[in-house]
Protein backbone atom coordinates (compact mmCIF):
# COMPACT_ATOMS: atom_id res chain seq x y z
CA UNK A 1 0.00 0.00 0.00
CA UNK A 2 1.33 3.42 -0.93
CA UNK A 3 1.89 5.66 2.08
CA UNK A 4 3.18 8.69 0.21
CA UNK A 5 4.81 10.01 -2.92
CA UNK A 6 7.10 12.98 -3.24
CA UNK A 7 8.77 14.81 -6.07
CA UNK A 8 11.21 17.68 -6.28
CA UNK A 9 12.93 19.70 -9.00
CA UNK A 10 16.15 21.65 -8.42
CA UNK A 11 17.59 24.31 -10.73
CA UNK A 12 21.24 23.25 -11.00
CA UNK A 13 22.63 26.73 -11.72
CA UNK A 14 20.81 28.18 -8.71
CA UNK A 15 21.97 25.30 -6.51
CA UNK A 16 25.59 25.90 -7.54
CA UNK A 17 25.15 29.62 -6.85
CA UNK A 18 23.82 28.95 -3.34
CA UNK A 19 26.68 26.58 -2.58
CA UNK A 20 29.27 29.06 -3.88
CA UNK A 21 27.85 31.80 -1.60
CA UNK A 22 27.62 29.59 1.49
CA UNK A 23 29.94 29.22 4.42
CA UNK A 24 32.55 26.46 4.45
CA UNK A 25 31.00 23.17 5.51
CA UNK A 26 27.66 23.88 3.84
CA UNK A 27 27.80 20.72 1.70
CA UNK A 28 28.62 18.65 4.80
CA UNK A 29 25.43 19.87 6.47
CA UNK A 30 23.37 18.66 3.49
CA UNK A 31 25.22 15.56 2.35
CA UNK A 32 26.86 12.52 3.91
CA UNK A 33 30.49 11.66 3.26
CA UNK A 34 29.33 8.92 0.88
CA UNK A 35 27.13 11.30 -1.09
CA UNK A 36 29.94 13.84 -1.35
CA UNK A 37 32.37 11.17 -2.57
CA UNK A 38 29.81 10.01 -5.15
CA UNK A 39 29.03 13.50 -6.49
CA UNK A 40 32.66 14.63 -6.59
CA UNK A 41 33.46 11.82 -9.07
CA UNK A 42 31.59 13.61 -11.85
CA UNK A 43 32.73 16.45 -14.08
CA UNK A 44 29.38 18.20 -13.57
CA UNK A 45 29.27 17.50 -9.85
CA UNK A 46 26.57 20.08 -9.15
CA UNK A 47 24.08 18.19 -11.31
CA UNK A 48 24.68 15.14 -9.11
CA UNK A 49 24.46 17.16 -5.89
CA UNK A 50 21.21 18.72 -7.09
CA UNK A 51 19.72 15.32 -7.96
CA UNK A 52 20.66 13.87 -4.57
CA UNK A 53 19.24 16.94 -2.81
CA UNK A 54 16.03 16.60 -4.83
CA UNK A 55 15.77 12.98 -3.68
CA UNK A 56 16.12 14.01 -0.04
CA UNK A 57 13.39 16.65 -0.48
CA UNK A 58 11.15 14.18 -2.32
CA UNK A 59 11.62 11.59 0.43
CA UNK A 60 10.62 14.07 3.14
CA UNK A 61 7.54 14.98 1.09
CA UNK A 62 6.65 11.30 0.64
CA UNK A 63 7.07 10.80 4.39
CA UNK A 64 4.70 13.78 4.81
CA UNK A 65 6.91 15.55 7.33
CA UNK A 66 9.24 17.89 5.52
CA UNK A 67 12.43 18.53 7.47
CA UNK A 68 10.74 18.33 10.87
CA UNK A 69 12.35 19.36 14.16
CA UNK A 70 14.91 16.76 15.18
CA UNK A 71 15.74 15.79 11.59
CA UNK A 72 18.97 16.52 9.75
CA UNK A 73 19.58 16.45 6.01
CA UNK A 74 22.18 13.76 6.60
CA UNK A 75 19.54 11.50 8.17
CA UNK A 76 18.47 10.78 4.59
CA UNK A 77 21.24 9.29 2.43
CA UNK A 78 21.12 8.44 -1.26
CA UNK A 79 23.37 5.54 -2.15
CA UNK A 80 23.75 3.90 -5.53
CA UNK A 81 23.75 0.19 -6.26
CA UNK A 82 26.35 -1.27 -8.65
CA UNK A 83 23.76 -0.92 -11.41
CA UNK A 84 23.54 2.81 -10.68
CA UNK A 85 20.04 2.56 -9.24
CA UNK A 86 19.51 4.94 -6.32
CA UNK A 87 18.50 3.67 -2.91
CA UNK A 88 17.54 5.75 0.11
CA UNK A 89 18.89 4.88 3.54
CA UNK A 90 17.45 6.65 6.58
CA UNK A 91 18.65 7.16 10.14
CA UNK A 92 17.43 8.47 13.48
CA UNK A 93 13.94 10.05 13.43
CA UNK A 94 13.53 9.41 9.70
CA UNK A 95 14.09 5.70 10.33
CA UNK A 96 11.57 5.73 13.19
CA UNK A 97 8.92 7.40 11.04
CA UNK A 98 9.56 5.09 8.09
CA UNK A 99 9.36 2.01 10.30
CA UNK A 100 9.04 -1.11 8.17
CA UNK A 101 8.13 0.95 5.10
CA UNK A 102 9.95 0.57 1.80
CA UNK A 103 11.33 3.42 -0.28
CA UNK A 104 11.59 3.57 -4.07
CA UNK A 105 13.47 6.41 -5.76
CA UNK A 106 14.16 7.67 -9.26
CA UNK A 107 16.58 10.52 -10.02
CA UNK A 108 17.34 12.32 -13.26
CA UNK A 109 18.93 15.51 -14.47
CA UNK A 110 19.40 17.56 -17.61
CA UNK A 111 21.83 20.45 -18.07
CA UNK A 112 19.45 22.79 -16.23
CA UNK A 113 17.42 20.82 -13.72
CA UNK A 114 17.61 17.80 -11.46
CA UNK A 115 14.49 15.85 -10.59
CA UNK A 116 13.59 13.08 -8.15
CA UNK A 117 10.49 11.02 -7.42
CA UNK A 118 10.22 8.99 -4.24
CA UNK A 119 7.51 6.54 -3.27
CA UNK A 120 7.06 5.23 0.27
CA UNK A 121 5.02 2.08 0.77
CA UNK A 122 4.01 0.08 3.83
Amino acid sequence: MIRGIGTDVVDIEHFEYVVSRSRPGFLRRLFTEGEIAYCERFKDRFASYAAVFAAKEAFLKALRTGLAPGMRWTDVEVIHEKSGAPTIVVRRLCAELLGDGRVHASLSHSKRTAHAVVLVED
